[in-house]
């Protein structure tokens, strides 16, 4: 603004040469519409008139004709859904990408048994973000399991996939459990630490992705939460696995993008799970793996279904709240 610079807006047409689509506001900014070019162009140029200032351009923003008005991003790609509880909450992101605002249906589209709450019309305003919740619940009687759930605005469609739980809780089973593991690195931090309920104590193993903790029950149960609090040396990758005999594991969940402090991992061992091990993959940092403290936790009574059995998650995966 105040330059005092005239000049003209121009295009390049590859074969044609430079096209003038509009005049240089006094304002401070201009918007040209290209469309008078009537052919691609792969460049702009300001041509200032004889005896003007020189222009100072502190920002070009293009507008595509041929890419979708707005782009779709979700602010998670999968998340937890407790059968007839809790349900998945994610973000989806949506950026004006005309030179107008753009109005249109937010459209979810999930399998029988989930209900979506969702506005039905969403405005993106010009070159701004507007962040829209939604909430996918899972009913009842909807069977443990994963489920994708596509989400759609405009040309722009994303996948969420949701992993369904019956939900856990009660008391902590870990409290009086036996906790072993494959090593520990000194004994200043031995695995029964992360079942002691002391907040001050912790387990720490050696420097090997493949170590392991694991906790033997006071009685069976259908595991269906595992808390880990994690020290800063964390698990990058894991596997939560379940036995009911200390010989024989399946496994129960699988984080493949661990980020430490408070994770929650859901799943739906079987009835007769004593034994809960977490199973190091890939270490977060150079040192071992430590962890203040695990906590179990029973699917509820009232949950209803039976145990997993030999059903799991079609991607063998349980799932982490993040």
């Amino acid at each position: 603004p105040d330059s005092g610079t005239r000049a003209d807006v121009e295009v390049r047409v590859p074969g044609e040469g430079w096209r003038r689509i509009g005049r240089l506001s006094g304002s401070g900014w201009t918007q040209a519409d290209a469309d008078g070019a009537d052919a691609d162009a792969d460049a702009v140029r300001l041509r200032w008139d004889e005896g003007s200032r020189a222009p100072v351009v502190h920002e070009i923003t293009p507008w595509y004709a041929d890419t979708p008005g707005t782009s779709l991003e979700l602010s998670r790609d999968d998340a937890y859904a407790a059968t007839g509880g809790e349900g998945a909450k994610v973000t989806a992101r949506l950026t004006g990408r005309r030179p107008q605002d753009v109005r249109g249906e937010l459209e979810v589209d999930a399998p029988e048994g989930f209900t979506v709450s969702a506005p039905s019309e969403v405005t993106v305003q010009r070159g701004g973000t507007t962040e829209v919740e939604l909430e996918i619940v899972a009913a009842r009687d909807v069977r443990p399991g994963t489920y994708r759930v596509e989400v759609t605005f405009g040309r722009q469609s994303r996948t969420l996939t949701v992993r369904a739980f019956p939900p856990a809780g009660g008391t902590d089973l870990a409290r009086g459990a036996e906790a072993t593991s494959s090593g520990d690195e000194t004994p200043d931090f031995p695995a029964s630490a992360v079942a002691d309920q002391d907040p001050g104590t912790r387990w720490s193993s050696p420097a090997e992705d493949g170590a392991w903790v694991q906790l033997e029950l006071d009685r069976p149960a259908r595991v269906g939460q595992v808390v880990l609090h994690w020290q800063e040396a964390y698990g990058a990758r894991y596997r939560i696995e379940v036995s009911s005999d200390g010989r024989h594991w399946r496994t129960a969940a699988t984080e493949r993008d661990g980020a430490g402090g408070r994770e929650t991992v859901r799943m739906d061992a079987p009835a007769d799970t004593r034994f809960v091990r977490v199973q190091g993959e890939e270490r977060g940092t150079r040192f071992g793996y430590s962890l203040w403290s695990v906590e179990l936790y029973a699917v509820r009574e009232d949950a209803g279904g039976t145990d997993a059995g030999d059903r799991r998650p079609e991607d063998g995966r349980g799932g982490r709240d993040g």
